[in-house]
């Protein structure tokens, strides 16, 4: 704990982001500055189309809505759902109920009178018009997010105060109809259906900006847990196949009532060797190209799919599917010559579906140009993940650059136009692979190919790794 003392000292606000395509073990990291170090959990961008992922009790737990450090309540810890954030109540609900079936507290939950509520009319609006990723859709997790968000920008969004006075609420709601004349929706109807969510909900409704100023006074410890990645956020990203908020360094400050400039220390995390995306847009590095992009956007080609199509043994045990990660098909796939197969094989290795969607990920190698990118949005520091799920690798690559068709020299310069990232071509160098990372307790006990890597990505980046994630448990990780 030496190192993380070193790390956090003198430090009063903290922030976790995604610096890539999102999906890269951010909860890991909430839970574990929550547990060791942070009196405030703020979560300030998105809603239920984020899953994050942590051990608590020795149980795997995803939260869409709830801030990771919720599993920390007893201590103390204050969970908060900011101002920037767009909340299905029924949703939020389902996962307080959980909570309280598993004998967790919440009680110094604190969620925002501004945040906006996704309505039924959002979800509906969203089915019909985003979700397939079929013809150059963005593949929209289907939640509402971004009609809501749309509702808010247009300033007709009904937000969390608005549950609480009925004239407000239905006056609001009967101006709303004019926009969505299809849903036909009865307002009356609708106040009755959200009054139950709103009872039980009304005493953790604050006005969260005013305590966030309140904590940074009193020199609370806040963390700042992102949602998504920095090339979704609708700023920054690969528009138009981005999110609906800006889930950069500025924009999660900002979703909570903070200014970035608050924030001591700024954590980017990084899956590496190899890096995912979910839903339609470009991936320069994807293993399998285009088939692979096609393929993870076909319904049916989930888990349970794949490890039947490469015979892999599995069972299904309290409704989830259970399998070896590290079985001999899934290693033969993943060091496969054919991209397309070894992109599975990493798929199934690494266990990348969606905690949300359910979808395949589509995977990739890491992308450093990108990563040179949202380090000079989100910071320098910055943590490797899930690098120990390739146990077993023969060899890794890494993205230095891309060709761009009809040009002699190597682009180094990452642009978020959707065009150029599909036109280009990575630049790798490749790596000798490594075996179990898990039981490797100190970096310089890392295998020197992986070391090197680092170095590389260190130099080109001009990012400072600070961190290396060795397993899924809140203390599998060598501080620097």
């Amino acid at each position: 704990m030496e190192n993380l003392k070193k790390l956090v000292r003198g430090k009063k606000i903290i922030s976790v982001i995604c610096n890539q395509w999102g999906d890269t073990g951010k909860g890991k990291f909430s839970d574990y500055f929550s547990c060791y170090w942070a009196d405030v959990v703020a979560r300030g961008t998105g809603g239920n189309n984020a899953g994050h992922t942590v051990i608590l009790n020795g149980k795997e737990k995803v939260f869409h809505i709830l801030p990771s450090g919720i599993g920390h309540d007893e201590k103390g810890v204050i969970s908060l759902l900011g101002n920037g954030m767009v909340i299905d109540l029924k949703v939020l609900l389902e996962e307080l109920a959980e909570m309280d079936a598993e004998g967790m507290t919440y009680k110094n939950l604190m969620i925002s009178q501004d945040a906006q509520v996704i309505m039924p009319y959002h979800i509906s609006q969203d089915l019909k018009k985003n979700q397939s990723q079929k013809k150059g859709g963005i593949g929209s997790t289907g939640r509402g997010i971004g009609p809501c968000y749309m509702d808010k920008i247009a300033r007709r969004g009904i937000q969390i105060g608005d549950l609480y006075d009925e004239k407000i609420l239905k006056e609001k709601l009967k101006k709303i109809q004019e926009y969505y004349p299809e849903e036909k929706f009865n307002v009356d109807v609708l106040v009755e259906r959200l009054k139950p969510y709103a009872d039980k909900i009304e005493s953790y409704v604050k006005d969260t900006v005013a305590e966030m100023h309140r904590f940074r006074e009193a020199k609370k410890k806040i963390l700042l847990e992102g949602a998504q990645g920095l090339l979704l956020s609708i700023e920054h990203g690969s528009y138009p196949y981005v999110t609906s908020s800006d889930c950069s360094l500025n924009g999660t400050a900002t979703g909570v009532g903070l200014n970035s400039k608050d924030i001591d220390l700024a954590i980017g995390i990084v899956k590496y060797p190899f890096m995912t995306r979910v839903g339609g847009g470009p991936l320069p590095t994807e293993l399998g190209g285009n088939k692979s992009e096609k393929y993870c956007s076909e319904e049916g080609h989930e888990k349970e799919f794949e490890l039947k199509k490469y015979e892999i043994s599995y069972e299904i045990i309290e409704g989830e599917i259970k399998y070896d990660l590290q079985d001999k098909k899934i290693i033969e796939l993943m060091n496969s010559k054919d991209e397309f197969k070894q992109g599975v094989g990493i798929r199934l290795a690494a266990n990348e579906y969606g905690a949300t969607t359910k979808r395949p990920r589509r995977t990739g190698w890491t992308d450093c140009v990108a990563a040179k990118y949202a380090r000079n949005l989100n910071g320098v520091k910055m943590v490797l993940t899930k690098p120990d799920c390739l146990n077993g690798l023969e060899e890794f690559k890494l993205c230095f650059g891309y060709k761009v068709d009809g040009q002699k020299s190597v682009v180094k310069d990452f642009s978020k136009n959707k065009d150029f990232l599909y036109s280009v071509k990575p630049v790798y160098k490749t790596y000798k692979g490594y075996g179990d990372l898990r039981k490797v307790k100190e970096y310089k006990k890392l295998p020197t190919g992986f070391k090197k890597s680092i170095d590389d990505f260190e130099k080109f980046t001009g990012a400072e790794v600070i961190a290396v994630s060795t397993g899924p448990a809140r203390d599998d990780l060598i501080l620097r």
